[in-house]
């Protein structure tokens, strides 16, 4: 998804939607990633307060009964989420704090 820029000289980050997210909310609800976009030059006291304030508008914006917390993240610009299509499609609008959205998977350790 390419975003065109919004206000005067702005532009908006692309939006990374994982491919396999689709296909599996295709069939059901899905556990994913949700990477916010929150400033990055900030204390750890601020930092923390821009996640949260991140994390509360998309929870905001989500539909409740397509989408439900499996957990808020502290130190990470994150949340993982289980959503379906509809909120899928709901996260796709929030460009202005979503960044990606992979699917919330297990990795063997190296």
């Amino acid at each position: 998804m390419v975003l065109t820029p919004r206000g005067a000289g702005v532009a908006q980050a692309e939006l990374v939607i994982d491919a396999s997210v689709r296909s599996l909310v295709q069939s059901g609800r899905a556990r994913v990633i949700v990477t916010l976009q929150v400033g990055a030059n900030a204390s750890e006291a601020q930092r923390a307060q821009a996640i949260s304030r991140a994390q509360d508008s998309v929870l905001a914006r989500l539909p409740h009964s397509h989408a439900s917390v499996v957990r808020r993240y502290t130190s990470v610009p994150m949340l993982a989420l289980e959503i379906d299509a509809t909120a899928l499609h709901a996260l796709e609008t929030m460009t202005d704090v979503v960044a990606s959205v992979a699917p919330d998977s297990t990795v063997k350790p190296q």
